[in-house]
């Protein structure tokens, strides 16, 4: 609920809110989740699962590239493909990270006896979705861009890519992914 909270406080205008079609909306449907879910308690956990997961993941991955472009940057020319690479991975998880984790908040704060408090969720939730789309187009934009200069140098040798000795960072994911399960199934059977 903390993250509700400061949504809440994020929103200037509290009037605006508690008379908007959305608090109404909210408020004459007392159902687990949004009507378009249709009280379909399976469609409400595996995207509850899947918008908390892939916050979680895409946050995870943020963090890594934006921690590399950072103690790489005295060495790394923004043009290379390493930082292209990197900027295209840091710009795809913001696009996930920033789209997964509103939808989280909207359904993690569905709430019919708080139709205020789910209105400012669901609001921010529009705010931040063409943040998501920005990131989203320019990480394309990137990839179409630097295409080229980046498959000429995978190309090089040597070859192939040990991916295998990556698999204790994947790991850490997978962990993650398991427990955002875990608090979606428990929080659709206690709903």
């Amino acid at each position: 609920m903390t993250a509700l909270a400061l949504l809440g406080a994020l929103s200037s205008r509290a009037s605006d809110a508690a008379n908007s079609l959305s608090a109404a909306m909210v408020a004459n449907s007392p159902t687990i989740a949004p009507p378009s879910f249709n009280n379909n308690s399976q469609l409400l956990l595996w995207n509850l699962f899947l918008m908390t997961a892939g916050f979680f993941v895409g946050t995870m991955l943020v963090g890594r590239q934006a921690s590399l472009i950072w103690r790489q940057r005295r060495y790394d020319h923004p043009l290379d493909p390493v930082s292209l690479y990197r900027m295209i991975t840091l710009l795809a998880g913001s696009a996930l990270m920033i789209r997964c984790g509103a939808e989280a908040v909207s359904l993690w704060g569905w709430n019919p006896d708080d139709p205020t408090l789910t209105a400012r969720a669901l609001m921010a939730k529009r705010m931040v979705d063409p943040i998501s789309l920005l990131c989203g187009f320019t990480w394309m934009g990137m990839v179409v861009l630097g295409e080229p200069g980046i498959e000429h140098q995978l190309r090089k040798a040597p070859l192939p890519v040990d991916m295998w000795s990556r698999w204790p960072v994947l790991a850490r994911a997978l962990i993650v992914i398991c427990l955002s399960f875990a608090a979606a199934l428990v929080a659709v059977v206690f709903r």
